[in-house]
C-alpha cells in the first residue's frame, strides 16, 4: 500500500477489508459537459454494469484456488461499506445533498470513499467507471474507453435531444452485476424490470452496432471492435481458464498474463497468438 496517511487511515477504520483488497483494476473518466448531466448519465450507464464487467473479467482465481466466479475482484472490493452500484438519484442537487449527509454522519471523510462502481468525479468533471477488472493488454483497455466514451457521448446526445434517459430499478442493476461477476460473458442478463431476459454476449453484439455511428464520429471504431475479438477469443478470464484446462498451472497462467501485457496480444492455448505481435 502507497504510504500515504488517507489509505493508513482506511486500514485502522476497516480493519480486514482493507487488507484484503489486493485487487487491481482499470478505471476510464469521460467529460461531461455540464453537472446537471452527470447524474442521468450515471444512472444510465448502471444498465451496463454487467457489460463492463463481463468483457473485463479477469480474476477467476483467489489465493491458488478457482473461485467459479469470472470476477472475484468484484466480490472482494465489493465488500467495501461504500462500494456497490451507484445510488439512484434524481439530479446534481440530490447528489450534492447525498454526499453532505453522509460526511456529517461521519460515513465518508470525502467523495473519494464513495467507492460506487460508477460515480461522478466533481474535481475533475467526469463520470469514472470503476468497476473493470484489471485487464492485462491495452487492446482491452482501449476496448474499455471507447466504450466508455460512446455510451456517454450517445447518453450526451440524448439528453441535448430532449430525451429522458433510462434508469433501471435497483434490483435490476444488483442482479445483473451478480451474473455478470458469476457467468461473465455466459450470463443471462435482465433486459427489462418486467423481468425478460437475454444472452449477455448477444447484447454486446447488438450494443457494438449501435454504437458503430457514435464511435465513427469519435474516431475509436477499431478499439471498439475489440469487443467482438474478446468475444470470439475470450475475456481474461477465459483465457486464464484455457491455459489450466489445457495443463498448465498458475504459474502458466501469470506467464501468460506478462507475455500479454508485454506484447499486447490474446494468449490462447492450441492457438497462434491472437493480436499485435
Amino acid at each position: 500500500m502507497a504510504p500515504i496517511q488517507r489509505y493508513a487511515e482506511l486500514v485502522e477504520q476497516l480493519q480486514w477489508l482493507a487488507r484484503r483488497i489486493q485487487t487491481f483494476g482499470v478505471h476510464v473518466h469521460v467529460g461531461v459537459r455540464d453537472g446537471n448531466k452527470a447524474i442521468p448519465v450515471v444512472n444510465a450507464l448502471a444498465a451496463y454494469l454487467p457489460h463492463f464487467l463481463a468483457l473485463t473479467a479477469s480474476s477467476p482465481f483467489w489465493s491458488g484456488h478457482d473461485t467459479g466466479l469470472a470476477s472475484s475482484r468484484a466480490v472482494i472490493f465489493g465488500g467495501l461499506p461504500t462500494s456497490g452500484p451507484p445510488q439512484p438519484l434524481a439530479d446534481w442537487s440530490e447528489f450534492e445533498e447525498y454526499m453532505d449527509t453522509l460526511l456529517r454522519a461521519g460515513t465518508i471523510r470525502s467523495i473519494k470513499e464513495v467507492w460506487w462502481d460508477i460515480r461522478p468525479h466533481p474535481d475533475f468533471g467526469t463520470v469514472e467507471i470503476r468497476m473493470f477488472d484489471g485487464v492485462p493488454t491495452l487492446r482491452e483497455i482501449g476496448m474499455v474507453a471507447a466504450l466508455s466514451q460512446c455510451l456517454v457521448q450517445q447518453f450526451d446526445t440524448q439528453l441535448d435531444r430532449g430525451y429522458r434517459l433510462p434508469s433501471p430499478p435497483a434490483w435490476v442493476v444488483r442482479d445483473n452485476k451478480w451474473r455478470a461477476t458469476r457467468y461473465g460473458l455466459d450470463a443471462i442478463v435482465i433486459t427489462d424490470d418486467s423481468g425478460s431476459t437475454a444472452p449477455l454476449r448477444d447484447e454486446l453484439y447488438e450494443l457494438v452496432r449501435e454504437l458503430e455511428p457514435v464511435a465513427n464520429r469519435l474516431g475509436c471504431t477499431q478499439e471498439l471492435d475489440v469487443i467482438s475479438e474478446v468475444l470470439d477469443h475470450g475475456a481474461s478470464y477465459e483465457r486464464q481458464r484455457a491455459l489450466v484446462a489445457d495443463g498448465g498451472e498458475l504459474a502458466d497462467v501469470v506467464d501468460a498474463l506478462v507475455t500479454e501485457f508485454a506484447e499486447d496480444r490474446f494468449v490462447i492455448p492450441g492457438e497462434a497468438a491472437y493480436g499485435r505481435t
